[in-house]
């Protein structure tokens, strides 16, 4: 069976029972925990992938590392081990919280800058482009020094550029198709 038809088949089931359950923020946190960890983590997912290793092995690991889990998301990783489909956490992961934002209607955006920014920036950014689109947004914010200053802000298919470069770039445009008389 496809990967990721696998992956999806098991986000949305997961996604329902914790929905049904009155337990989505819950599991929406350990399923954050989850990405991150496993983003981070590169031995950790080999450990998933690790077809030697046994199941019993596997669960004694969750239980140590997510041990703050959730009932619901500890039984469903077992149950994932059980199935022999533990290399797929990392992309239900994934698929679960693109899966709540749509189901909360929360929008996700990039706030590129040169440089970090202080968090109450991000926040004020966060709340113009919230009553700007109407919508819930997380926004995460990116460091790219090749822009050399200003910003870049990509919320869905939108962008804004406000950048150095590409002002610098449109500058050098013009002045490449002025004619001389």
């Amino acid at each position: 069976m496809n990967e990721s038809i696998i992956s999806v088949r098991y986000t949305k089931a997961l996604f329902l029972l914790a929905k049904d359950k009155g337990l989505l923020n819950e599991v929406k946190t350990d399923m954050e925990i989850i990405f991150s960890v496993m983003s981070e983590n590169d031995d950790l997912k080999l450990v998933f992938q690790n077809p030697v290793l046994k199941p019993t092995k596997k669960q004694e690991i969750v239980s140590e590392i997510f041990s703050s889990f959730n009932n619901l998301t500890i039984s469903f990783i077992n149950l994932l081990i059980k199935n022999r489909r533990e290399n797929h956490l990392y992309d239900i992961s994934r698929n679960f919280l693109t899966k709540y934002r749509k189901d909360e209607g929360i929008e996700t955006g990039v706030f590129t800058t040169a440089v970090a920014i202080d968090t109450m920036i991000l926040d004020n950014v966060k709340s113009m482009i919230k009553k700007a689109l109407l919508t819930e947004i997380e926004l995460t914010n990116k460091i790219d020094k090749n822009i050399l200053g200003g910003f870049i802000i990509r919320v869905g298919d939108k962008q804004v550029d406000s950048s150095v470069k590409t002002s610098l770039s449109r500058i050098k445009k013009k002045m490449l198709n002025v004619s001389v008389d």
